[in-house]
């Protein structure tokens, strides 16, 4: 066997180890990095999520839609946002929002209220939109409440 042909043979092998090394510790820090993530976000949020509204409503006509959110435990909610489907809000004009959220966006079909520090460290949190009725019809969707690390409660309602 030739210089060269050992040469082109000894490289093979080691780009073929480096291969293989790459993908067995990549695949061992997304095992880690899976089971951490897990870990932190396993356990069910520690609330429960009521939501009132009055069953039905004239077009034109204002009203309260309310979230109420507590904590099972006594503890701080950390909850971060609340989604509202926009399937539940489509038939009517969202007038306000209170308390008033830290900011505001919508993508992917949901409204999300990014709420203010305060519902992190409160035991009970209330949000309320006040809409107006924009048409006839029923309409109905998922409100979500959610943690910070993306843990959320979903309630279903219709109105």
């Amino acid at each position: 066997m030739n210089q060269a042909h050992k040469s082109a043979s000894a490289r093979r092998i080691i780009l073929i180890t480096a291969l293989v090394t790459f993908l067995v510790t990549s695949m061992a820090w997304l095992g880690i990095g899976g089971l951490g993530y897990y870990i932190m976000v396993r356990e069910e949020p520690g609330f429960h999520v009521t939501v009132d509204h009055p069953d039905t409503v004239a077009v034109g006509e204002e009203f309260d839609l309310s979230v109420l959110v507590e904590s099972r435990t006594g503890k701080a909610l950390n909850l971060a946002s609340i989604d509202f489907q926009d399937d539940l809000l489509g038939g009517f004009e969202v007038v306000s929002a209170d308390p008033k959220p830290g900011s505001k966006t919508r993508m992917f079909n949901l409204t999300t209220y990014y709420l203010a520090p305060s519902a992190r460290s409160a035991s009970r949190y209330e949000f309320k939109l006040r809409l107006r009725a924009k048409q006839t019809g029923f309409s109905s969707g998922d409100i979500d409440c959610c943690t910070p690390l993306g843990n959320f409660v979903t309630t279903h309602t219709s109105i």
